[in-house]
């Protein structure tokens, strides 16, 4: 083999690993939910705040919210948060929670973080 010949299969081959390198990352697993938490939640988280319908009801917070609220009372910097695109268990990401009005423990109607995603609306 001549030397332009093994400098044309050297160059081949580095870029094949360089293309190879940079199509990894694309290929890797989802990365395990964190321990100790699944996807949907195990039973209703309830909140303290009454409702009527589950439409009185939405996420706590805008990022990543592991609870429900009313409304009136829910944290109303969502349209300033700047929140990750995780999919994190036991929360409203991703549908796997939604919040809703169901009856309490008190056996009062109150909003609630519910497993699984909700009707569409």
């Amino acid at each position: 083999m001549n030397r332009r010949a093994r400098l044309l299969l050297a160059a081949l081959a580095s870029l094949s690993l360089a293309l190879l390198a940079a199509e990894a990352p694309s290929k890797a697993k989802k990365p395990p939910s964190p321990s100790g938490s699944s996807t949907s939640v195990a039973a209703p988280v309830f909140s303290t705040d009454a409702c009527k319908k589950d439409q009185d009801c939405v996420a706590a917070v805008p990022c990543h919210a592991n609870a429900c609220a009313s409304v009136t009372r829910a944290d109303k910097a969502a349209n300033e948060a700047i929140c990750t695109m995780d999919c994190r268990g036991g929360t409203v990401d991703c549908g796997y929670n939604h919040c809703g009005c169901v009856k309490g423990p008190s056996g009062k109607k109150v909003c609630a973080l519910l497993p699984g995603p909700g009707a569409k609306k």
